[in-house]
C-alpha cells in the first residue's frame, strides 16, 4: 500500500515512520516550489519512495502520482490542506467534503459555516479596507477586538486591539506581511474577543465519524507586542466537566466544516454561555513529539491518523475505548526574552536536569539569530514535562522559566544585540 503526504513538515514529519510501521510506503508532494525555510528544515530525508513538487500544473501532478496508486492522501501541515483535499477528490480517494468557500482555511468563512450549522461562532468581519474595519469595530462597540490574517495558523500575527489606534497599527502590519505559509496576507479578520478558558482538541475522522483523541487546556500569556503567546498546555481526562461540555460541540464543528476524513486540530473557547470555535485546521496538531504523548496516553495523533488511513477497521477497534492520560503531562513552549546570535545549544541541555523532563524539540540552531518570542513562529522550541506528581511538574516548570531569564548559565547562550 502507498499513500501521498502533502507537505510533511512540522508534526507531519513523523507520519512516514508511523505509516512504515503499518507497512505503508509514502510519496511526498511539496505544495509549492517555494515554502518557508522553517518548514523545509523539518523535512524527513530518505523517508519517501518519491518526492514531487507541485508547480501549479494540477493535471501534470495527477499524472505523476497515479502510477503510485495511492490508497489515501494526508496533509502533513497547514500549507498542504488545500492540495491534499484536491488530490483526494480528483483521484477518487477518501477525503473531506468539497470546500469551494475554503471554510477549512479562511477564518471568516469558517465562522459563518459553523454559525449556519446552528452552533455558536464569534462575531466576525473580513475586509481589506481599514475604513470598513473601523466602522465595524465602532458598531460592534466592545473592545478589545481580535485582529488576525484570514488564512494562517497558530498565533501568527494575532493581535488584541484595545482602541482604533491599535487596530490601525495591527491592520496595516498584517496586510504588509506574509502568513506562516509564506503567502501574502490579502485580507484581515476582526473578531469579538471571547472570554473564558481556551482548549484545543486533536481528532481523527473516518467516513464522517469523528474520534476525539485528546483535549488540552491552553495557558497563554501576553507577549511584548501585546499578542498572545503560548505558555503551556495540559491534557484533560474524559471525566473533566470541560471535556463533557466541549465534545458534542467539537463533533458538530467538524460536521459543519465538512471534515470527513483524516486529522483535525480545533481551538475552542469555553465561555459562560458555552463553547465557541476559535478555529479549526484540517491537519495534525503542530509541533508535537508523538512518542512523549504516547507515554501519557498510550497513543498519539500521528499514530491514530496513520492507522485510520491504512486500516479503518483497526482504527475503529483501537478507538472504541477513548485513551486516558496515565500520568501528568505539560507541554511548555519556550519563550525567549533575548535578541542576539545563538552561539551554542548547550544551554538547552540544562532542561535534562529537570526531574520531570521527558524530551524537547528546538526550532533553532547554533548560529541562528534569536528574537524575543512574540508568537508561535518566534518560540525557540518546546519542552515536555511528564511525571506522576503534578507538584514536581509545577516545580520544574518554574525552574525552566527561571533558566530562560538567566543571562549567564541559563538556556539561551547568545551574543546580545548592541
Amino acid at each position: 500500500m502507498q499513500c501521498l503526504i502533502v507537505d510533511a513538515y512540522s508534526t507531519g514529519r513523523f507520519l512516514p515512520a508511523a505509516l512504515a510501521e503499518l507497512g505503508v510506503k509514502c510519496v511526498h508532494v511539496q505544495s509549492a516550489p517555494t515554502l518557508p525555510y522553517y518548514l523545509l528544515r523539518t523535512f524527513p530525508q530518505d523517508a519517501f519512495t518519491e518526492c514531487l513538487v507541485h508547480d501549479g500544473d494540477l493535471e501534470a501532478l495527477l499524472d505523476a502520482v497515479r502510477p503510485a496508486a495511492p490508497a489515501f492522501v494526508l496533509p502533513g501541515n497547514e500549507s498542504g490542506v488545500d492540495l491534499a483535499d484536491t488530490l483526494a477528490r480528483r483521484l477518487g480517494l477518501p477525503g473531506n467534503a468539497p470546500d469551494e468557500r475554503r471554510v477549512r482555511r479562511d477564518k471568516y468563512d469558517m465562522a459563518m459555516a459553523v454559525r449556519a450549522h446552528g452552533l455558536r461562532a464569534p462575531d466576525t468581519l473580513r475586509t481589506s479596507r481599514f475604513d470598513t474595519a473601523l466602522g465595524w469595530a465602532r458598531a460592534h462597540g466592545r473592545w478589545p477586538l481580535v485582529v488576525k490574517p484570514a488564512d494562517s495558523a497558530g498565533t501568527d500575527n494575532v493581535f488584541f486591539c484595545a482602541d482604533p489606534v491599535e487596530l490601525c497599527t495591527s491592520f496595516g502590519h498584517i496586510l504588509s506581511s506574509s502568513n506562516v505559509q509564506g503567502n501574502r496576507n490579502k485580507t484581515v479578520v476582526l473578531q469579538e474577543r471571547l472570554t473564558g478558558t481556551e482548549y484545543f482538541a486533536n481528532t481523527v475522522s473516518v467516513d464522517g465519524r469523528h474520534h476525539i483523541a485528546e483535549i488540552w487546556r491552553y495557558h497563554k500569556r501576553r507577549g511584548r507586542s501585546g499578542a498572545a503567546i503560548y505558555d503551556y498546555e495540559e491534557p484533560l481526562t474524559a471525566h473533566d466537566p470541560a471535556a463533557a461540555a466541549l465534545a458534542p460541540y467539537l463533533l458538530g464543528v467538524l460536521d459543519a466544516l465538512g471534515v470527513r476524513w483524516g486529522p483535525a486540530h480545533s481551538e475552542v473557547m469555553l465561555t459562560a454561555e458555552g463553547p465557541v470555535l476559535i478555529e479549526t485546521g484540517a491537519r495534525l496538531a503542530g509541533s508535537i513529539l508523538p512518542h512523549v504523548v504516547s507515554r501519557c496516553f498510550g497513543t498519539n495523533h500521528v499514530e491514530l491518523t496513520a492507522l485510520a488511513g491504512s486500516d479503518p477497521a483497526a482504527f475503529a477497534a483501537r478507538t472504541a475505548v477513548p485513551a486516558e492520560p496515565r500520568t501528568g503531562l505539560r507541554y511548555v513552549s519556550l519563550i525567549s526574552p533575548f535578541a542576539g546570535r545563538l552561539t551554542s545549544l548547550d544551554g538547552f541541555e540544562r532542561l535534562r536536569e529537570l526531574p520531570s523532563y521527558a524530551d524537547h524539540h528546538l526550532g533553532v540552531r547554533a548560529g541562528d539569530f534569536l528574537s524575543p518570542t512574540v508568537d508561535s513562529a518566534t518560540s525557540p522550541g518546546v519542552c515536555y514535562l511528564l511525571h506522576e506528581d503534578e507538584r514536581q511538574i509545577e516545580t520544574d516548570y518554574r525552574r525552566l522559566r527561571a533558566l530562560e531569564l538567566q543571562e549567564t548559565g541559563g538556556l539561551y547562550e547568545v551574543v546580545r544585540e548592541r
